[in-house]
């Protein structure tokens, strides 16, 4: 059945079709006579050439436009590799810092040194990434560059890591300088100094557990180091006194006041007034007690005062500056 059909169509195909061109300025009529079959072929060969064409076309205008993506990328790539040498660059700088401020500091390099096997760009990482710089941007490995980046954050957690122990470390030492004695508690002179004296009242020989000094009544007592107020009242013999906690080891006693400012449990600065000089307790005249205490012990304060002056403030005044916020 469907072979017949078959050559039914193959019959009717092969019968022309005539195709005429009426022209309208007068020129003659023209006629082609052409079979079906010739047409079916020539308006599918015409169909395939314009699909091939625009495949063709479509390849070329892919190529360019990729050509162009590639071009823009690699000067991306450039881009980014400079801004990764300044970064590298930058990071030499900082670690060269690093290592001037442990050794004015005192802290031991070497310590986290040895840290530096956890990673971070070395001098031969540097040089191999400034080679690849040299070369062109089309040369320029992806991976190379995530390798390098990589690097430089590893050697930025580390230097941060660094900064962070040497803030701990400055501020340990102006938190330590702020609770050192360092100036003088009252003006006046010194009538009695630290060390075996003779009491003026027993007129016995005793162990003198701070100095004297002596001005008018109503003179303003200083705390001579940051701290917390831990006594402010009443005590045998010294009269109304008040003993101030620094921490790190060190308190200051103040004996004989006339009146205390600073309440207990209070905190104080130095240089802040907490009481006016007095005569109470066992005193033969108006002046102030004045001890330092460290490690539980009680220390000649002239050493302390001495190195603080009688306005002056000690090593902390260098941190002060820079931690004037703390």
């Amino acid at each position: 059945m469907w072979l017949k059909s078959l050559s039914r169509f193959i019959r009717n195909a092969a019968k022309p079709v005539s195709i005429f061109i009426i022209p309208h300025n007068g020129m003659s009529s023209l006629r082609f006579n052409l079979p079906v079959m010739f047409l079916l072929v020539f308006g599918i060969g015409w169909t395939g050439m314009t699909i091939w064409a625009g495949y063709i076309a479509g390849r070329h205008f892919d190529y360019y436009v990729t050509k162009a993506d590639n071009q823009i990328l690699r000067t991306k790539m450039a881009y980014v590799s400079e801004q990764v040498e300044q970064g590298l660059a930058y990071l030499e700088m900082t670690k060269r810092t690093d290592n001037q401020l442990r050794k004015v500091l005192g802290i031991d390099p070497g310590a986290f040194a040895k840290e530096e096997g956890l990673g971070g760009p070395q001098q031969s990482d540097m040089a191999d990434f400034r080679r690849l710089l040299n070369n062109k941007a089309s040369e320029i490995k992806e991976a190379t560059l995530n390798n390098s980046i990589q690097k430089m954050q590893e050697e930025s957690r580390q230097r941060l890591s660094s900064y962070s122990e040497i803030t701990l470390y400055l501020t340990d030492k102006h938190n330590g300088a702020r609770a050192t004695p360092a100036i003088w508690p009252a003006e006046g002179r010194i009538t009695s100094p630290y060390g075996y004296r003779i009491h003026p009242l027993r007129l016995s020989t005793e162990y003198h557990s701070g100095v004297d000094i002596a001005n008018e009544a109503g003179t303003k007592i200083f705390a001579t180091a940051d701290g917390v107020v831990r006594h402010s009242g009443w005590a045998q013999g010294y009269g109304m006194c008040a003993v101030v906690d620094h921490g790190f080891g060190y308190s200051t006693l103040y004996g004989h006041m006339s009146e205390i400012v600073a309440k207990e449990g209070t905190p104080v600065k130095r240089g802040q007034a907490i009481g006016r000089m007095g005569s109470t307790g066992t005193s033969t005249g108006n002046h102030l007690h004045y001890e330092v205490w460290t490690g539980g012990l009680p220390r000649d304060p002239m050493k302390f005062l001495q190195v603080g002056g009688k306005h002056a403030g000690n090593f902390a005044g260098l941190f002060d500056g820079i931690f004037g916020g703390l």
